[in-house]
């Protein structure tokens, strides 16, 4: 038994090495061979072919240029400084539509200073007649109604001239914005000199002033329309009142509509003389109608704003707001500052919104306040 055993045992070591060694003159088959693996490392770094000039002989960065030459020299050829001929275009594109922006606005608003002018000198001859007496449906009257009501309408005409130059000037903005988040982007670059640098910083200073005087003209717009708003509003309700004299051949006297009664009434609900100069405050309670958490500079806010807006003065037509701005607690007393700045500057915005929206700014009350519970700006909407 046991001799059995090895035999079969030195049977199969004799197959198995000829079948893994002796393969005789058997051809083998060809393997297709493994392609080889293309390992490439992402880098955060510019490659050194641009990085480098095309002729870097005449670059100079070894301090012997003052800080005034360098601000004004040419761009170097570095690949920094061949980006700044394009910002330059850039900002003096967006100045020059500004400009144009701007003084088409002053033009305007001139000739509204003119139509109101006009409006006002003949609603007072139709009245000094209408106080002394006159025939009823007087045509000399009813002409000069029409002219009030022709100036009137060139009024508003021009309000929405003003509406679109807002929409202009809000894209300005927009670009200027653009512009100063590609200046920071280009000032994180590597292959810059010191030159380039200085050029950079120079044009963001521009960048950052244009930013303001834009800022400033939205505000400025943002009150004349609402201030117009207003003015043809109430106007419209007094050439009806004035419509009815004109038909009657004598003033109506201090009716509802009348402009004079209006701010006699706004004047009693302000309440005892020293104090009709306080500001509204807000009344924060309950939960806020809105919360826009500005972790993102550039959100897009204004859909949601306006839905639920919208949808509160539906149930409700006599709806006022507050808005309130809540900074962050920083580190230390000046990041708290900063943070206090910066989200009103969001709520002059969101205001700016609201009244875009064609909700009178004297139906929103501001307050600000700082909180531990944020942690990026916001601004709350409350519904008074």
């Amino acid at each position: 038994m046991l001799y059995r055993l090895l035999i079969l045992f030195i049977f199969s070591i004799t197959v198995s090495g000829c079948g893994l060694l002796d393969r005789g003159g058997a051809e083998v088959a060809d393997l297709e061979p493994v392609p080889e693996e293309q390992i490439s490392e992402p880098s955060i770094l510019i490659d050194d072919e641009e990085m480098m000039a095309p002729s870097d002989d005449t670059i100079i960065d070894d301090g012997s240029v003052s800080r005034s030459e360098q601000m004004t020299a040419d761009p170097s050829g570095t690949f920094v400084g061949q980006k700044i001929n394009p910002l330059n275009e850039d900002f003096l594109a967006v100045v020059e539509a500004f400009g144009i922006h701007r003084g088409d606005y002053e033009e305007v608003k001139g000739r509204v200073y003119g139509a109101s002018t006009e409006f006002y000198g003949t609603v007072a001859a139709i009245n000094t007649k209408l106080q002394l007496g006159t025939t009823p449906g007087n045509p000399v009257l009813v002409r000069q109604y029409d002219q009030a009501q022709s100036e009137l309408d060139n009024i508003e005409e021009y309000l929405r001239e003003i509406n679109l130059l807002n929409q202009k000037v809000n894209a300005d903005a927009g670009v200027v914005a653009l512009l100063k988040s590609t200046l920071n982007k280009t000032l994180r670059l590597a292959g810059a000199i010191d030159q380039d640098h200085r050029q950079l910083e120079l044009l963001e200073d521009q960048v950052e002033k244009l930013e303001i005087d834009i800022a400033r003209l939205i505000n400025e717009i943002t009150e004349e329309i609402s201030r117009q708003a207003g003015f043809a509003k109430i106007e419209n309700q007094n050439m009806l009142v004035m419509a009815v004299a004109i038909r009657n051949g004598e003033a109506m006297g201090t009716g509802i509509l009348n402009r004079s009664f209006l701010a006699a009434q706004a004047l009693a609900d302000a309440g005892p003389p020293d104090q009709q100069l306080d500001v509204p405050q807000v009344n924060i309670t309950g939960l806020p109608l809105v919360v826009i958490r500005f972790d993102d500079p550039d959100i897009n806010y204004e859909k949601t704003l306006f839905d639920a807006v919208g949808t509160t003065v539906d149930k409700k037509s006599d709806a006022t707001f507050g808005l309130v701005a809540v900074a962050p607690i920083g580190k230390n007393e000046g990041e708290t500052r900063i943070n206090s700045s910066k989200v009103k500057k969001y709520a002059e915005r969101v205001l700016r919104s609201l009244v875009s929206f064609g909700l009178p700014s004297k139906k929103v009350a501001l307050t600000a306040k700082t909180s531990g519970d944020v942690v990026v700006p916001e601004v709350h909407i409350y519904v008074q």
